[in-house]
């Protein structure tokens, strides 16, 4: 029974082999033949303190995780990428009926990034992206802090999830 099971596999991927199919966008390195990015902190154009740290942090795990670079520091990469936060907003979207008094809000992050080729100047990419997650208001103000400042987390790392795809696929 084993052995025919392992024929059955066999003759599936034999079958299968010359498809066609294979690992989307299974390319690794910069267009340019670079193999190594720095990411510059990001600067913070907003009265949102921190946000700037929290957009790095999540870009600088992004492109490790992904592991199409290296990531390493300025001196050494072949590209760079810097940016800043253009604006942070926060914006009422559930109020209740009676008091009129808002139960959740919403936070819209504006980034705006370039990739740059380190050996000439020439930018390999640039654009402009946004991103927003809605947080509970609630009665007690670190709570409500502490769910804005987890919004502004996933913001974060959606925004790098964007900007790690947006870099390649305009490759």
């Amino acid at each position: 029974m084993q052995r025919v099971s392992v024929f059955i596999l066999l003759a599936v991927l034999s079958s299968s082999a010359g498809c066609g199919y294979h690992f989307a966008d299974s390319r690794s390195g910069l267009p340019s033949g670079g193999r190594s990015i720095a990411i510059s902190g990001f600067a913070n154009q907003t009265m949102q303190t921190g946000i700037e740290s929290e957009l790095t942090r999540a870009l600088v795990e992004k492109f490790i995780s992904a592991g199409r670079l290296i990531v390493t520091k300025q001196i050494s990469a072949e590209a760079l990428l810097t940016g800043s936060v253009r604006s942070f907003v926060i914006s009422p979207v559930t109020v209740t009926s009676g008091t009129q008094v808002a139960t959740e809000y919403r936070a819209t992050l504006t980034i705006e990034a370039t990739l740059q080729r380190q050996r000439d100047g020439k930018v390999l990419w640039k654009g402009e992206v946004s991103e927003w997650r809605n947080y509970r208001v609630v009665s007690d103000l670190t709570t409500t802090e502490a769910n804005k400042r987890e919004a502004i987390r996933q913001i974060s790392e959606r925004l790098a999830e964007r900007l790690h795809v947006m870099v390649w696929e305009d490759f």
